[in-house]
């Protein structure tokens, strides 16, 4: 690793740096959930306790994000060709649900709040307030730190489920600053401000559901194998750059935790061996895999169209207008077919019945022959 990991209670040097990473954030999401929880009842904050409880719900679910990053880093057997990676996304949908549903009662009890505020007896506006504040500051604190390591993790293995956990406390960080704004707010207005709180803890509770819609999209996205944005034309792009193949015809993708399964379909050219053929399909997995490390490839290889052969056309259309040729070239640049041949008449023939024969035979070869850009004929006379 390019910096040393931090150290935590049953670290292990052999633990891999994503597993490491899920359970420090498992750690520090217990110790946030179990402060927030105990002081929002003590002090009586509507806003505190839902920051609890959505970090009760954030450890419950870490926990589970760390178990599938555990499971998911498992191989491929023969029950999961595929291997485990989907784990992670289903562990991300789950959290989608979570969060909606404890987004929802949290509105539900704030709406309560609003309608009956507390009376100037309530322990919000005595000296609960002070322990709240230190929670939240702590909490802002700890969410910082974990946030970053968790999006650099998943930014490096490619984790949706600690991208799941990044956004989370990345958004949590929106959400405990509200409960900090309410608070304030409730001290300085006291009761005639009471609003303030249950308005913070709507705000986080807006936040969670709006989250939670977005990651559970993404995680539908994969679990049902919807193909990963842009992934069909880079690689359609990028297959037909290497030497020997004709087409791509099909281009098909799945994703599942931090990898992408691609199946491609291309054709080469029929007249080579088998060999050859393989060759090609090999090169193709290897520029594919060098570009896109956690993109496993299958590549199908099939017989393209025999080339057409246009000089014998033009020796067909040549003995249909009675005139003699030899020296036939054919050069395809930049997809332009240029023609250069030499036409042989009889001495006696005029220049000007030698040109309108063998005009005839160059309309006829660009009736037949698709994509010619320049035909160049010498007309010479046939020997005696």
């Amino acid at each position: 690793h390019p910096l040393p990991l931090p150290r935590f209670p049953g670290y292990t040097p052999g633990m891999s740096e994503k597993l490491h990473v899920a359970r420090s954030s498992a750690l520090a999401g217990g110790t946030l959930a179990v402060l927030k929880l105990s002081i929002g009842f003590l002090s009586g904050s509507l806003a505190l306790i839902s920051e609890g409880f959505h970090s009760t719900l954030d450890f419950g679910v870490t926990l589970v994000t760390w178990f599938s990053v555990k499971t998911a880093d498992v191989p491929a057997d023969r029950e999961h060709h595929y291997g485990h990676g989907k784990i992670e996304n289903l562990t991300a949908f789950a959290q989608a649900i979570l969060l909606i549903v404890t987004g929802f009662f949290i509105l539900k009890e704030a709406y309560s709040r609003l309608v009956a505020p507390p009376d100037a007896s309530h322990p919000l506006f005595d000296k609960g307030w002070y322990a709240a504040i230190a929670v939240v500051v702590i909490s802002l604190i700890v969410d910082v730190s974990r946030s970053r390591a968790l999006a650099k993790a998943a930014k490096k293995f490619q984790s949706q489920a600690l991208e799941a956990d990044a956004i989370h406390f990345g958004t949590e960080l929106l959400s405990s600053a509200a409960v900090l704004a309410g608070l304030l707010t409730v001290r300085i207005g006291g009761p005639r401000l009471a609003f303030a709180d249950p308005l913070a803890a709507m705000f986080v509770a807006g936040i969670m559901i709006f989250t939670a819609l977005r990651l559970g999209r993404r995680a539908a996205d994969v679990l049902i194998d919807r193909a990963p944005e842009g992934i069909e034309t880079q690689m359609r792009l990028l297959i037909r750059t290497v030497p020997g193949v004709q087409e791509v015809t099909r281009v098909r993708a799945r994703q599942s935790g931090a990898n992408t399964f691609v199946d491609a379909t291309i054709t080469v050219d029929p007249a080579i061996g088998l060999s050859a053929g393989h060759q090609i399909s090999d090169n193709v997995e290897h520029r594919v895999t060098e570009k896109f490390p956690n993109v496993d490839i299958l590549v199908h290889v099939e017989p393209g169209q025999e080339a057409p052969d246009h000089a014998a056309v033009i020796r067909q259309l040549a003995d249909a207008a009675k005139i003699r040729i030899h020296a036939i070239r054919i050069r395809d640049i930049h997809g332009g077919l240029y023609i250069n041949f030499h036409a042989e008449f009889p001495p006696q023939t005029t220049l000007a019945e030698a040109h309108r024969q063998i005009s005839l035979l160059e309309d006829a070869i660009q009736q037949r022959i698709a994509g010619i850009a320049e035909i160049e004929s010498h007309l010479e006379p046939a020997p005696t």
